[in-house]
């Protein structure tokens, strides 16, 4: 796993008592910095049925290479949160996209899910916790 965006390289030796000893390998990747902001949204409570303001959560690709990425919300109660997106399948290097997260409870008592982004960068998968009430 890359420590730090950028193109990174290295290589790994191989010593036995094979002909050609010692043996190397050429190994090379490019290490990406993804930053999910904030990791927490709390809706407070409201009646069942009723929706709450959007509140956003931004991605950042703060690497040199574009992301493959994709997101959902999951948990018990995923349905109770809705998102509209400027995330696209990709996100390019130095960008950012944001997920407007919405909640409906559809019944009493605590209500939470996470919002998750895959990526194929490092440290993939990034959530943000999802927390509301319903009266």
């Amino acid at each position: 796993m890359p420590t730090a965006p950028g193109t990174r390289s290295s290589f790994i030796t191989v010593t036995d008592n094979a002909q050609g000893s010692p043996h190397t390998v050429s190994l090379s990747g490019t290490g990406t910095v993804v930053a999910l902001s904030p990791a927490i949204l709390s809706f407070g409570t409201l009646s069942v049925g009723s929706s709450s303001k959007g509140q956003l959560v931004m991605l950042t690709n703060e690497g040199t290479t574009a992301l493959a990425l994709s997101f959902l919300i999951t948990g018990a109660n995923a349905a109770d949160f809705s998102d509209t997106t400027t995330c696209g399948s990709s996100l390019a290097a130095g960008r950012s996209c944001t997920v407007t997260v919405t909640f409906k409870p559809r019944a009493k008592g605590a209500r939470a899910a996470t919002l998750q982004f895959t990526d194929n960068g490092g440290a993939s998968p990034q959530t943000a916790t999802l927390s509301g009430t319903g009266s």
